[in-house]
């Protein structure tokens, strides 16, 4: 009888959790994006991308300058907010200057041993590192004889729209996991293993 409490009492709960999310709107309640990345996001992920290969390839091939230019334009007419980083985690405002790097992610990715997109949601702002491989023709500017496999890094940041994010695939997941959970729980409920074992004893 135990067990079968304590089963009701976690189905409950985790239906529970499973409701609020389908009716959860930003910023009013936490979010599950550390578990479940939305393929929204991975929209996002490939448009920053895109980017960053239009940056190097106008940095290598037309001129470096303007290379950040062409930033500076993303950040003008489509609210992207990007930084570029070397190698050693410093911020590249332009070509030939260098700031201290201070954005703590961008600069565990930079070190990290094997540097993968790093990314996050701060309130109604979606955030993403890119770590920068360092190719053969990279070589040609930057240091040959420097022991790290990335050339530096870029860190994105812009606006999402909540409304795409919280009203189409994530409600559809939660619902689904709902009904599972509520039909689990009604299994759970009628489940009766006390009435097996008496007529066990009756026989």
């Amino acid at each position: 009888m135990k067990i079968k409490i304590f089963l009701i009492a976690a189905l409950s709960f985790l239906l529970l959790v499973s409701m609020s999310q389908i009716f959860s709107i930003p910023p009013f309640s936490g979010d599950i994006f550390s578990f479940y990345k939305s393929g929204y996001f991975r929209e996002i992920d490939t448009q920053f991308t895109v980017i960053k290969d239009s940056f190097l390839r106008i940095k290598m091939y037309v001129r470096p300058e303007y290379a950040w230019i062409f930033l500076e334009d993303m950040r003008n007419n489509h609210g992207i907010q990007i930084k570029v980083y070397d190698s050693r985690g410093n911020v590249i405002p332009a070509p030939g200057e260098k700031l201290p790097g201070t954005d703590s992610i961008a600069l565990k990715t930079i070190h990290s041993i094997n540097p993968v997109i790093n990314t996050a949601i701060n309130k109604n702002l979606y955030y993403a590192v890119i770590p920068i491989p360092l190719e053969n023709h990279c070589k040609f500017c930057h240091n040959r004889n420097e022991n790290t496999r990335i050339a530096g890094a870029m860190t994105f940041e812009r606006p999402f729209n909540p409304v795409a994010y919280y009203t189409s695939e994530r409600i559809i997941i939660f619902v689904i996991i709902s009904v599972v959970i509520s039909l689990l729980l009604l299994f759970t409920i009628r489940w009766d293993p006390e009435k097996k074992i008496k007529e066990l004893f009756d026989k």
